[in-house]
């Protein structure tokens, strides 16, 4: 009885060494590394960030100056009769950096196009044409939307896309030298680049719709005017 004792307790103690030495045996990295992995076809879970929010304001505001600007026109509605190109002088408010008002007044310079001066030389008289002499207008107008473009790292340049309408003054003569000054309705659309802060070039295309009085008719035109400016904001 003694003898089986003795085993039972022999055998009892080595299990409990072997269990013991087995629970503190060091884990393999590869066993690690299994359990740092996420479960298949799981999302790993959200990590809270704070959001961060950034608004650019305008290189240069336009809010209460005054942009004055020289350039160059050309009438695209001649109907072939005439070749007239023009100069402009302009001075523009701003009440925001959106609204603005703005006055021009133009001089133009009319050349008869190759067609009339070879029916003048072949029939004798010159077709029944108004040679526009002077334009003004008013027009109140508004940026549409603001952007830039970039050339380079450090090159950059901004721009407004805008909008002006309001009433105009346009003095022509016709070919027996009467001369008429007939109110016209404007629009204008274009962009205004901005070099730095206050050089700026404006780009755009008028259309002046006024009652057109001839030597022997009378209507109702538009004049499609292509235009660019050179500007600079006080």
């Amino acid at each position: 009885m003694n003898k089986y004792y003795y085993l039972i307790v022999v055998f009892a103690v080595a299990g409990l060494l072997a269990a013991s030495s087995w629970a503190a045996a060091p884990v393999s990295l590869e066993t690690q590394l299994e359990q740092l992995q996420a479960p298949v076809n799981g999302a790993p879970s959200a990590v809270s960030g704070e959001k961060l929010y950034s608004v650019q304001t305008r290189y240069s505001p336009l809010r209460n100056h005054v942009e004055l600007s020289l350039g160059g026109a050309k009438n695209f509605s001649t109907n072939g009769y005439l070749s007239s190109h023009q100069i402009d002088l302009g001075a523009r408010y701003y009440f925001s950096d959106r609204w603005f008002v703005g006055a021009s007044g133009s001089y133009v310079f009319n050349q008869a196009s190759a067609f009339t001066e070879a029916m003048i030389a072949t029939q004798g008289f010159a077709p029944d044409v108004a040679s526009t002499k002077f334009r003004g207008e008013l027009l109140g107008g508004f940026n549409l939307f603001y952007g830039k473009f970039r050339l380079s790292m450090d090159k950059v340049f901004y721009f407004d896309q805008y909008i002006a309408i309001g009433p105009g003054l346009v003095n022509f003569v016709d070919i027996k030298h009467r001369e008429a000054t007939n109110l016209a309705a404007v629009a204008d659309v274009g962009l205004v680049l901005w070099f730095g802060r206050q050089a700026s070039l404006r780009v755009g295309v008028k259309d002046y719709f006024f009652k057109e009085e001839r030597s022997k008719s009378a209507a109702y035109v538009n004049h499609f005017v292509g235009h660019f400016q050179l500007g600079y904001l006080l």
